[in-house]
């Protein structure tokens, strides 16, 4: 049969390759660019490639339909620009020169994102990652479309700002949604007005992408929405965490909120004159322009940690953030961190001034001691130690086989360092849990300190290939080990074969082809069952007329299987003589498979008739 196409009109199904609709008549007409896939040709043989939706430095995204589900779904293709070269003519995308090594593991990183987003499954707040498929030599991200409207476009149609209650209404899912990312190891790196959809089901955020896409500096061309990237994700050379997409969804709120786009963070860096959001928008309880000012920090360690935490302070006051005399006077005043530090440093300078004149008035009329040929100066110690000290004597607690969140999200570590993490898959710590840390448990640190944390990823799957019924028995082996499955976890069982099968040949699998399974030493059995050897092909041995025990001995040498019913004997044969038999003589059988049915007499042969003629021949003779 034919493969498939869906015709983006009518949803009927049209053979690959055809030129119109033959149910709706629309004629299918490529008008894709150069280097995108053709519309209306078929992906992994289930989805019909749409028009192209747009691209980014990561990848060109397409409309298509899922032909499966017939349903209309929305497709990324991982095709780098700065990495990739050109496509070839049956599809695959090639590397540059010199970048393959790069281009496979930045392409393993957008699948194993898009495949932990399959298995965060429908969650409320974003868009639902369906499916990952990885052909063409590079890989395809599967999602239900965008619907609605971006925020950004929303929020154009306003004049007024939001309320607190009414931004808080409007994106307490996408919160939600970024929470249940960061407990899954996630983080977005994306956050802003446009990858935030207004939808029927309420917002939801989309425009998931790798760390390269939200990175600046990397090999991967990078897409930053300013305003809303943190300040860490300008340079290659600083950490991210879950504190990034806590300032992206900070600055969302400040702008559903005042009205006014906030500035980007390198310009802050530069010059700190972001107003707070009470003074641009003045009907702002405190607390909550005080909440985005500390989850808007320009250092991680400073802000608020987690979007949980975000959500709580920015619907009731809590003393964790108003507590910051800093936040209090600045938000009372009006004033830009800016302005208040100018302020401060002003009114610092005219205090010491102050100081310094009513000193100098004291020593005018201190009357001067004698000095002491023998006295000693001593330095008194300071009364109390210094937090500068206290952080430098914090000594690194073991944060192995924690959970991830407990330990990022913890804000008693948080006031002594940051932590950066790596995600890797193991077989011996479940998904969240962290396998190792740098520096070392019991290191004495200093003030923000980065620790390293390594992350499982959880057990490595690979998911078993369903074009294995054709290989031989050592090629399904060698496929399997190429897919990480250890030789020691893939067994064989040999079934009795009644001749369907040839030897050794494939029969079924456990589990079946495309099912996905632990992989590594430590990971799940893969048993192939395989057809033992064939039956011997015997032809039928001569059997009528001959006694049974003769009989019995020709089959039981040749390996023939019989079952053998006695009956009277009503003809001229002795007793304990074959009569009768299935199978011809000289018919083709199985050896051990096929059964021979015989019929035995038992008895002596009936006599002569009672009018004294002859016996059966005798009978046959005078007919």
């Amino acid at each position: 049969m034919a493969q498939q196409i869906i015709c983006d009109h009518c949803m009927s199904n049209v053979d690959l390759g055809a030129q119109s609709c033959p149910y709706c008549g629309k004629r299918f007409v490529n008008t894709n660019p150069a280097g995108a896939l053709p519309a209306h040709s078929l992906l992994a043989g289930r989805y019909t490639i749409g028009r192209c939706l747009g691209l980014d430095g990561e990848g060109i995204t397409y409309s298509a339909i899922d032909g499966k589900e017939m349903r209309r779904v929305t497709i990324k293709e991982y095709v780098p620009v700065s990495i990739c070269a050109a496509r070839a003519a049956d599809g695959r995308v090639l590397p540059r020169a010199g970048r393959e090594v790069l281009f496979k593991t930045t392409r393993m990183d957008f699948a194993d994102l898009y495949r932990s987003l399959v298995r965060l499954g429908r969650t409320e707040g974003l868009v639902t990652v369906l499916d990952v498929v990885e052909t063409n030599d590079t890989a395809y991200a599967v999602r239900e479309p965008d619907e609605g409207a971006p925020l950004s476009r929303y929020l154009a149609g306003r004049e007024e700002p939001l309320t607190q209650e009414e931004a808080l209404v409007l994106l307490r899912p996408v919160v939600y949604g970024v929470d249940a990312m960061h407990r899954m190891g996630l983080l977005h790196r994306g956050i802003s007005p446009d990858t935030i959809w207004i939808t029927p089901q309420g917002a939801k955020l989309s425009g998931f992408a790798t760390q390269g896409l939200r990175t600046a500096g990397g090999e991967i061309k990078c897409q930053l929405a300013d305003g809303y990237a943190a300040p860490e994700q300008y340079s290659v050379a600083e950490f991210d965490g879950k504190y990034t997409d806590v300032y992206s969804l900070a600055a969302v709120f400040y702008r559903v909120m005042t009205g006014i786009e906030p500035l980007g963070a390198n310009l802050r860096r530069m010059d700190d004159n972001m107003p707070s959001a009470r003074t641009a928008n003045r009907e702002l309880p405190g607390f909550v322009s005080a909440a985005l000012a500390r989850a808007m920090r320009l250092v991680p360690a400073e802000r608020i940690q987690s979007a949980s935490e975000l959500l709580a302070a920015l619907t009731a006051p809590s003393r964790e953030v108003t507590g910051s005399k800093w936040d209090q006077l600045r938000e009372k005043l009006g004033m830009t961190d800016r302005q208040l530090k100018i302020l401060g440093i002003a009114a610092a300078a005219a205090l010491l001034v102050i100081i310094i004149s009513v000193i100098a008035i004291l020593n005018l009329n201190r009357p001067k001691k004698p000095q002491s040929s023998s006295s000693s100066s001593v330095s008194s110690a300071p009364a109390s130690t210094s937090s500068s000290a206290e952080v430098k004597d914090y000594t690194l607690p073991s944060f192995t086989g924690k959970q991830v969140q407990d330990v990022t999200g913890n804000t008693e570590y948080l006031k002594y360092c940051m932590f950066s993490t790596e995600y890797e898959f193991s077989d011996k710590y479940d998904e969240g849990e962290i396998i190792s840390q740098t520096p070392s448990a019991g290191t004495k640190i200093g003030a923000n300190t980065v620790v390293k944390l390594v992350v499982s990823k959880g057990a490595e799957t690979a998911t078993i290939p369903e074009d294995i019924g054709g290989m031989s028995l050592g090629d399904i082996k060698a496929k399997l080990y190429s897919l990480g499955i250890a030789e020691n976890k893939v067994q064989v069982v040999t079934q009795e074969n009644d001749g369907t099968y040839a030897e050794n040949q494939f029969i079924k699998m456990d589990p079946v082809p495309g099912t996905a399974v632990k992989i590594g030493d430590n990971g799940d059995t893969v048993t192939i069952y395989v057809a033992g050897k064939p039956p011997a092909q015997v032809k039928m041995p001569p059997v009528v007329g001959k006694a049974r025990a003769e009989v019995e001995s020709t089959l039981t040498s040749a390996g023939i299987k019989y079952h053998i019913t006695e009956v009277a004997n009503t003809t001229s044969y002795a007793s304990g003589t074959v009569i009768e038999s299935s199978v011809a003589e000289g018919t083709t059988i199985r050896a051990g498979v096929d059964t021979v049915e015989l019929k035995v007499v038992v008895g002596d042969p009936p006599g002569p008739t009672d009018d004294g003629g002859a016996g059966a021949g005798g009978q046959n003779s005078g007919s």
